[in-house]
């Protein structure tokens, strides 16, 4: 890896926070290190699931997470609370031992801890912060957003995205003859099972690649209640999970590597399948996927060169069109980059000074990243006062309410001490 050694320091550290439906994992990386860990709740246990779990001590401030919590709560000594990212975005509050306390407080709380394995002095050197969860839609950006703000961590820039997109980032450092063809992520938790394709277009310069989330199936796993019936239940299981993966599989497209990752796995019931899927493809089991693909991310944004040079990823939440604008720059025109395709929606924003043309319109040029036609979408400006053109000077600020919509806001800078500023604003959205 080469990595720009001006913006991170060997004490700096960039994490993966995989935020699950019941348990977290955290990876980790510093510069010097081959390729990001994950934190072990014991060391050389390789048990990197830490349950979404807080317990509070009756008639005393102390606050257990994890493991922790779920034992002091068995032994009777405190009052457990769960399904915490949930209660957060439903915006509920728990009454905790006569007390009232806020759904995001307990979250903040629950990561806060959760960061702890990481050691007190790791966390005052995290410069980024990846987190990353099964989906990611408004809802939940708002209610992280106000958790990462609880967190305090000073001078970490703070971003989110799907499993999709950690998929992408992990499987793009893995060797090239595993994703040489279409790769299989199948996510099994126990309760669901959802599947995921890596896939690129090998005609796009650089190669675009995506991956692709099915359904969420439910797969419950079967409850053993004796040893005579535990063949049986675990048969049923093999063919039900073999039925999920064997359309995708023998859809016509080649496939080159598999990964069974989860929970649900850590038993092996699921030799039929294994045998299915086995037939000149490679097979990994794994659980902390997520985490380390969140870390790569943050590894990635360091990166000068490798296969992430090569490729861009397009998501559900990736923006499909470069926006920008034909300006004036001394004397000759030439595009303005405003929102560059291929960054997740929520992730842009920018703003910019510029000179209004004689018209007083503004001219946003969109460039489908699939090659497209290329459009302008054109806003006049009512009220502008009548000045030269080259004293209209203008303040753009643009950042997208969703996937399909930018939202800019522009107002009047003035001139200088000539022509001080009118105080005159105009807001405009741009659909794209």
């Amino acid at each position: 890896m080469s990595v720009d050694t001006n913006a991170l320091s060997s004490k700096n550290m960039v994490v993966g926070f995989d935020l699950g439906r019941y348990s977290v994992q955290i990876s980790f990386w510093r510069p010097g290190m081959e390729e990001p860990k994950t934190a072990e709740l014991v060391t050389g246990s390789e048990l990197y699931n830490i349950p979404m779990v807080l317990c509070k001590r009756r008639g005393v401030n102390q606050w257990f997470y994890g493991r922790d919590a779920i034992k002091y709560h068995e032994n009777g000594d405190g009052i457990i609370v769960d399904n915490l990212l949930q209660k957060a975005i439903d915006g509920e509050t728990e009454v905790i031992d006569g007390n009232e306390v806020d759904g995001i407080a307990l979250l903040t709380l629950f990561i806060k801890r959760s960061l702890s394995i990481l050691g007190g002095a790791g966390t005052a050197n995290i410069t980024d912060i990846m987190f990353t969860c099964e989906e990611l839609g408004t809802d939940v950006i708002e209610v992280m957003s106000r958790v990462t703000t609880g967190l305090q961590l000073k001078k970490c820039n703070v971003y989110f995205q799907n499993y999709s997109e950690s998929i992408y980032h992990y499987m793009i450092h893995q060797d090239e003859s595993i994703w040489k063809h279409n790769v299989l992520c199948s996510h099994y938790d126990g309760r669901y099972v959802v599947n995921y394709v890596f896939h690129r277009n090998l005609k796009t310069t650089p190669i675009v690649t995506f991956v692709d989330a099915g359904e969420k199936t439910e797969l419950p796993m079967p409850q053993i209640v004796s040893e005579d019936a535990r063949e049986a239940a675990y048969d049923r299981l093999d063919r039900q999970f073999t039925e999920s993966v064997e359309n995708i599989l023998g859809g016509g497209d080649f496939f080159s590597g598999i990964y069974l990752l989860g929970d649900g796995f850590k038993d092996e019931w699921y030799t039929g399948s294994v045998r299915m899927m086995a037939r000149n493809r490679r097979i990994f089991l794994g659980n902390d996927m997520f985490s380390r693909g969140a870390c790569f991310s943050m590894v990635d944004k360091y990166l000068k060169e490798g296969e992430v040079s090569k490729h861009i990823y397009l998501g559900a939440d990736k923006l499909r069109s470069n926006v920008g604008m034909n300006v004036l720059r001394r004397g000759r025109e030439s595009y303005l980059a405003l929102l560059d395709a291929g960054v997740n929606w929520y992730d842009l924003k920018c703003e910019h000074e510029l000179f209004l043309s004689e018209d007083h319109i503004l001219r946003f040029v969109i460039i489908p990243l699939d090659g497209g036609a290329h459009t302008t979408r054109e806003f006049a400006l009512p009220g502008v006062p009548e000045r030269d053109e080259d004293t209209l000077r203008v303040r753009l600020r643009m950042h997208m309410s969703d996937l399909e919509t930018v939202m800019i806001h522009v107002e009047d800078v003035g001139f200088g001490e000539l022509f001080p500023a009118t105080g005159m604003e105009w807001d405009l959205t741009l659909e794209l």
